[in-house]
């Protein structure tokens, strides 16, 4: 579901990508900023990697003509802390891919609309930056396309599925993997998640799960997305949104790519005004170097590889246990509450205890319109809390991933535990209906909580692999 923004740079509006310019320090700047000198710099490492012709941010700013009609929404957004889009509270953990302009650089900007956003000099201008059209981490070992999707000019599009087949007859270990929209201008976010095709359906021509009459099969017909994380069945392999969707490992870690699963897309489309089309890939890179420790991707409150745990959140100061087992061996599944109509603050936790010693390399946070915040607190076996990482404002547009500076080693007899808040009233904006009750599930509309974490388990060594067809 697309939130209106109205005049809000959406999309890669400053995503600093890299180390940011020393342009705008205080003494390199003129009494009255210019475009050409001053702010060119800027945007054009911060902002242009998306807004720029043919990709996926709203307007374009890779020039003074471009850039002068949005200067003061480009002010009130620097200046408000909206952008770059970085949600981590600054009291809580150091993060290796933090995305900040310096006090400097926003102090230009707001000078520089202040006094009038003046062009300057051209030849001061710098060359605008170019952007490699292939792969981040280069050519990939093999790359997976899902089929040729046709996005509709008009309306909301809900979250839209295509499964592909994994053909590789034996387990791969991967040390790089990218998620590569074919469409930049239309893929909004999207996730690759590797699992098992449920018994009884197939796949079509075009990706999409069947059922014996060739109707699709989506959640509506009997809940065949409501995989849990924890069930053995599925597992996150890779997340786009917006400057993210490529991961590079430790050395000597690595994500299994399971033979006989399937890899489904998950995709977030947006229309744009006319019809067009998108095929997005998912490119591999294969461990060129021996593989010690799997890396996973889980929910706190889902258990750990290595033992049987049930799925525990506390809702309303009750407990819910998910996945109970029943007498045949068989798993019974309970839900989650609803959240309930006009609910300003309603609060969700999940906890996870560690048996065994394991390492935390990357966190991020999933919801969908109504979440509000997270936060992960990590419990040593001494009673120490720790707040590994805080989002106090959570937004929908940016899920962003926040990679620990230095991996957290957590110990056996901790506990890992998530806290979220979710606005469902009218004081929410981007709320589409306060008066209705909120299901969980995978629509834009409905409602999700994962806490992720990205880890190791120090103990389970990985088994070497061997072929590379």
């Amino acid at each position: 579901m697309r939130r209106n923004l109205g005049v809000c740079l959406s999309c890669c509006a400053f995503l600093a990508l890299g180390s940011t310019i020393a342009a705008g320090q205080s003494g390199d700047v003129s009494p009255t900023p210019t475009f050409a000198k001053d702010v060119a710099p800027i945007i054009y490492e911060n902002c242009v990697s998306c807004h720029r012709p043919e990709s996926i941010a709203p307007m374009s700013l890779t020039s003074y003509s471009e850039v002068r009609p949005w200067a003061r929404a480009i002010r009130d957004k620097v200046v408000s802390g909206e952008m770059p889009p970085w949600h981590a509270d600054p009291r809580y953990g150091t993060f290796r891919n933090e995305r900040k302009l310096t006090t400097a650089q926003i102090e230009t900007i707001e000078q520089w609309v202040d006094t009038g956003a003046t062009r300057g000099d051209d030849a001061h201008t710098p060359v605008l930056p170019t952007f490699a059209e292939g792969w981040q981490g280069g050519e990939p070992d093999y790359v997976f396309v899902m089929p040729e999707y046709q996005v509709p000019a008009e309306g909301e599009i809900g979250m839209t599925n295509f499964w592909v087949p994994n053909t590789f007859k034996e387990d791969r270990f991967l040390e790089a993997v990218e998620m590569r929209p074919g469409n930049p201008s239309v893929v909004h976010h999207g996730r690759i998640d590797v699992l098992e095709l449920p018994l009884g359906l197939s796949v079509n021509e075009h990706g999409v799960l069947v059922g014996s009459d060739s109707r699709p099969f989506t959640e509506e017909r009997g809940g065949v997305l409501d995989i849990p994380d924890d069930s053995g069945n599925r597992f996150h392999l890779i997340s786009f949104v917006p400057g993210r969707g490529y991961e590079r490992y430790a050395p000597g870690t690595g994500k299994r790519l399971t033979a006989g699963k399937w890899l489904r897309f998950n995709i977030h489309y947006q229309a744009k005004g006319i019809a067009d089309t998108d095929a997005t890939r998912l490119g591999v890179w294969f461990s060129k170097v021996p593989v010690t420790h799997e890396v996973f991707t889980r929910s706190v409150g889902t258990s750990l590889p290595t033992e049987i745990q049930h799925t525990r959140y506390m809702v309303g100061g009750k407990e819910v246990i998910l996945n109970v087992p029943i007498g045949t061996g068989e798993i019974r599944t309970t839900r989650i509450p609803n959240i309930p109509p006009h609910a300003e603050n309603w609060k969700i936790v999940s906890v996870t205890p560690v048996t065994e010693p394991i390492t935390i390399f990357s966190l991020w946070p999933h919801m969908h319109l109504r979440g509000k915040d997270m936060t992960w607190i990590v419990t040593f076996p001494d009673g120490r809390d720790e707040v590994v990482l805080s989002v106090p404002n959570y937004d929908f547009n940016w899920q962003l991933q926040y990679e620990l500076a230095e991996p957290l080693s957590v110990p056996a007899g901790s506990k890992l535990t998530a806290i979220g808040h979710y606005d469902n009233s009218i004081r929410n904006r981007y709320n589409p209906a306060p008066d209705k009750e909120v299901y969980w599930a995978e629509q834009s509309w409905d409602e999700m909580f994962s806490p992720y974490l990205e880890y190791t388990v120090d103990s389970l060594l990985a088994e070497p692999l061997e072929g590379t067809e």
